[in-house]
């Protein structure tokens, strides 16, 4: 039997949603290699004017004014999905995105996987006027589903646990075709068979002690000021662990973490952009990051506790919620309270493996391979 195309669409507004459709990518190579996968950037098919105005506008609300995208994204959520404004954003979207119908018309997939709401809206508005007959799946990337993804006539929904089908139903989705697969990660975040082993090797990798308690911090300083003052302040506490400092494509803050890590040989190691985060999670004890969808569904799938900090409101705050309620995470919401929570779980190792555990309970590691097996119809290929 011929295989099947799947196209993964996505928009780079953030770093999440093209990181759960290129995990879709991945997950059809590795478990239906007799299928094929693409992914697709909105971004980068749309005019330059948009294209800047919609990500720069939304980085600049949710980095310099978090107050005002929190009142957006609650207003949002209760206006009616049939307002004008809602109307009118639609039409926007969708005239700027006519090269989707020229790549779907070319691809000719079998069907089509939406990881951002703004695909799955344009489609919804090609499928009402009958421009579109690909089946379309809907992959909602945060732990709760804002009213953007509700949109109605999908083949099927993919979401993060039982509570987001029931309230998706309650907010009147009519589709019984609403799975609780979790949200997708590449193959690689998966538990490894022997975590010491793991940890040993991730360990030697990148020169750290596999014996010594080791934190993660991710994204430039977790939210609660600069990474620099904040590995400062961190490697001043009396206790003993090392600390994995990731800078991303940050250059210059790698320099100078690697110019502090001159002072705190054995203990601070800063690193650039890496692929390899999932070794790094073999070896942390702890991830200190910001609740962003993806990063919280790749320390989870891999059982790894977090401290989270300075969540954006809305989205992030409700991702932290959930990873509060459910006992895999702390908050904390400065500085002040990151350094006395990480001296408290350095004086209670039960908690942060407690805390480890209950991670792993909530892990999807195989959540892209579900997502696949259900809309492809097939058994996915063992390993």
């Amino acid at each position: 039997m011929a295989g099947k195309r799947i196209l993964a669409l996505s928009v780079s507004a953030g770093h999440g949603h093209v990181r759960a459709a290129d995990a879709l990518v991945a997950g059809t190579a590795r478990w239906f290699p007799e299928n094929e996968a693409r992914q697709v950037d909105l971004m980068s098919l749309t005019p330059t004017l948009f294209r800047k105005a919609y990500k720069d506008s939304y980085l600049k609300l949710v980095q310099s004014h978090p107050a005002l995208w929190g009142y957006i994204y609650s207003r949002t959520d209760l206006a009616r999905a049939d307002s004008a404004l809602a109307r009118l954003r639609k039409a926007i979207e969708s005239a700027c995105n006519k090269k989707l119908l020229e790549i779907i018309q070319d691809y000719a997939p079998d069907h089509i996987i939406c990881t951002h709401f703004m695909p799955l809206q344009v489609l919804a508005r090609w499928k009402g006027k009958g421009r579109l007959a690909t089946p379309v799946w809907t992959c909602v990337t945060d732990f709760v589903a804002h009213r953007f993804w509700l949109e109605p006539g999908q083949q099927g929904y993919f979401t993060a646990d039982e509570e987001n089908v029931w309230r998706m139903r309650q907010r009147g989705l009519e589709s019984e075709n609403i799975r609780a697969t979790g949200i997708p990660v590449m193959p690689e975040f998966t538990p490894p068979a022997d975590a010491a082993k793991a940890r040993r090797e991730a360990a030697e990798l990148f020169g750290l002690d596999p014996q010594k308690t080791t934190f993660l911090l991710m994204g430039g300083g977790a939210g609660v000021g600069n990474m620099q003052e904040l590995t400062t302040d961190l490697l001043a506490l009396p206790e003993d662990f090392q600390l994995v400092a990731l800078a991303g494509k940050n250059q210059r803050l790698l320099e100078d973490l690697r110019a502090q890590a001159d002072s705190h040989a054995g203990r601070l190691f800063p690193l650039g952009f890496t692929s390899e985060v999932h070794l790094l999670l073999a070896a942390a004890d702890l991830v200190i990051t910001k609740p962003g969808g993806l990063t919280t569904v790749e320390c989870l799938a891999m059982g790894k506790p977090m401290l989270v900090c300075s969540p954006i409101p809305g989205q992030e705050e409700q991702n932290a919620d959930f990873l509060l309620e459910n006992g895999a995470a702390l908050k904390a919401a400065d500085k002040s309270g990151l350094l006395w929570r990480v001296t408290r779980l350095l004086r209670e190792p039960q908690t942060l493996e407690r805390m480890g555990k209950n991670a792993a309970a909530l892990g999807r590691p195989y959540a892209a391979r579900d997502i696949l097996a259900e809309v492809l119809g097939e058994m996915p290929r063992k390993g």
